[in-house]
């Protein structure tokens, strides 16, 4: 049975209407949750310390799945506030650095960039140098519409002047990441 060019003009009107009508209720699902970053250290040398203080520059997340986090697209956010003593934070103690509202969906990668640490050793009471090893980390998250999620980034401070010519390096040895309060993933688990 032959079509005609009125029925296939038709069923063609029908479909594109059903893809447009369609399109709002896509977009009211999509809507807007929240994300709130938080940092502490790990308790690993950051007793040497008196303070050490982190200077934030920028915190951005990566909301396009790729296979290495070098090519892929970033957001950036503000975080505030742009200094954290780091001291302050051990253990179960938390600074929040970031918490907005944004459009919901998946994300696949973190960077915490550090425009500058000042660290102050509580033995000689002197400056000292720590180095910043931070760099994009693989992290998969969701940001649920009307939802809210906890991202716990742990940074930990390592005493490496064993291995001369190191010192001190600054990296993170863990996340936790919570969604509507339930926890979801925690590395290392523990």
């Amino acid at each position: 049975m032959l079509r005609s060019p009125a029925r296939c003009f038709i069923a063609t009107l029908i479909f594109v209407a059903s893809i447009l009508s369609a399109a709002p209720a896509r977009g009211a699902e999509a809507g807007r949750g929240v994300l709130e970053i938080q940092i502490k250290d790990h308790r690993e040398a950051i007793g040497d310390f008196d303070k050490l203080v982190v200077i934030l520059d920028t915190l951005r997340i990566s909301p396009k799945p790729r296979l290495l986090v070098r090519t892929a697209a970033w957001q950036d956010l503000m975080p505030s506030p742009a200094a954290v003593d780091l001291t302050q934070y051990v253990g179960k103690k938390t600074a929040r650095i970031f918490r907005a509202e944004l459009d919901a969906g998946a994300f696949d990668a973190l960077d915490l960039r550090i425009q500058k640490i000042d660290a102050l050793l509580k033995k000689t009471r002197r400056p000292a140098a720590v180095k910043n090893t931070l760099g994009p980390v693989k992290i998969a998250f969701q940001v649920p519409a009307g939802g809210e999620t906890l991202l716990i980034i742990d940074l930990v401070v390592n005493d490496l002047s064993d291995h001369p010519p190191r010192g001190y390096e600054l990296g993170i040895g863990g996340y936790e990441l919570y969604t509507n309060g339930k926890l979801i993933e925690k590395i290392p688990p523990g």
